[in-house]
């Protein structure tokens, strides 16, 4: 057994026997035949089943070798783009080595949208395909970590209990990235734990201390040197998740937990790539450079790319502007609307109204922060680049 054998993604003579085992999961079929026929999976539930199970070997019976899945996801890529988005936009891409190795380092909005897309760009430029960490806590049934794993996706084990299994879980994260790098395989991962639910794209320090584990004894700008880190930025017109993150913000609000209930992050993730999600832009920064003493000095520098990279759109500012109009001078909303609103209409308004009344009532003020919030952080972070198209 491999050092990373718990976590690692697939290996090619892997392939077969996975995609053996996924047309024979009762689970998956169900799960395909429910999301394109929700009324006639619960009429005949095993018709449907055997059409999943149709379109999956179709789909999945030629596939042989990891590259070979990268290019049917591709495939189903450009699909999510032409029927779920109004334009795909990425660039920095090509001020980037074509062969070089790269941490990708990411503000993360999509369970599977963000590291997609970033595949599909390098797919379309015709480079390698990056290694994309997961937490574990999305391991919820055996069809989604096989599918992760084909996937080129390697687990970050964030479940482990006990300083002792949680440090050596972090190591054993830390010591894979240094070697997938060393390996000439590039990664993507989140800025810090989880999706930012609430708009606010900040760096975890957590993150980079991760990083630079597995090279404990060598000076931080060395190794952030040696991981060639790249700042990603993400943004969607139009979060499709955008009232489940609304509603669980306002619970946890409410009454300080949410207990998230079995099968939501499944949910989120079919959401997330199926819904309309408008224009996306994805931006990648410049290589980390220069000299840092500490994590906190690595995640400012991430930030400040991440966040001068983001795409603002009418709808960011929309949000804004209703939220100053529900408070006074001195909150933050109010004080900065004031100051860049300028002459600034919204034409089309309509679709932010609509989107905005169709969310439950409680939730609506977290749904508006939600699309504000990336304005703050631009504007706090000092960046030039607050127009929004």
């Amino acid at each position: 057994m491999s050092e990373f054998e718990e976590i690692r993604p697939y290996h090619d003579d892997e392939v077969e026997s996975v995609i053996t085992a996924l047309l024979a999961d009762n689970d998956l079929l169900d799960f395909v035949g429910k999301y394109h026929s929700p009324r006639l999976s619960t009429v005949f539930p095993k018709i449907i089943r055997l059409g999943a199970k149709i379109a999956l070997k179709r789909a999945l019976g030629k596939v042989k070798t990891i590259d070979e899945f990268q290019g049917m996801i591709s495939f189903y890529a450009k699909k999510i783009v032409a029927e779920t988005s109004s334009g795909f936009n990425f660039g920095g891409l090509d001020e980037l080595e074509a062969n070089g190795s790269y941490l990708f380092v990411g503000n993360h909005r999509d369970i599977a949208g963000d590291s997609m897309f970033v595949d599909y760009a390098l797919w379309l430029r015709g480079r390698e395909t990056v290694r994309i960490a997961v937490g574990d806590n999305l391991i919820q049934r055996d069809f989604a970590t096989h599918l992760m794993k084909l996937n080129k996706s390697f687990f970050v084990r964030r479940s482990e209990q006990g300083a002792k299994k949680i440090y050596a879980a972090i190591l054993e994260s830390s010591r894979y990235i240094h070697q997938s790098l060393s390996d000439g395989q590039s990664v993507w991962i989140a800025q810090s734990e989880g999706r930012a639910k609430n708009g606010m794209d900040i760096t975890d320090p957590a993150i980079i201390k991760m990083f630079a584990l597995a090279k404990r004894k060598q000076a931080l700008s060395e190794t952030v040197k040696a991981l060639n880190i790249v700042p990603v930025s993400i943004s969607y017109e139009f979060d499709p998740c955008d009232y489940l993150k609304a509603k669980e913000l306002y619970t946890i609000e409410q009454e300080g937990a949410y207990d998230k209930p079995a099968g939501e992050d499944l949910l989120s993730l079919v959401k997330g790539l199926g819904e309309f999600k408008g224009r996306i832009k994805l931006k990648f920064g410049e290589r980390l450079a220069g000299d840092f003493d500490s994590a906190e000095e690595v995640a400012n520098a991430i930030d400040r790319q991440i966040l001068d990279n983001y795409q603002l759109y009418y709808i960011n500012y929309w949000a804004l502007e209703k939220l100053a109009l529900m408070n006074k001078k001195g909150c933050q909303y109010f004080d900065v609307w004031e100051k860049l609103k300028g002459d600034m209409t919204f034409s089309d308004s309509q679709i932010f109204e609509d989107r905005y009344q169709n969310c439950t009532a409680s939730w609506r003020r977290k749904w508006l922060e939600m699309y504000a919030n990336p304005i703050l952080n631009k504007y706090h972070s000092k960046s030039t680049k607050l127009k929004p198209i």
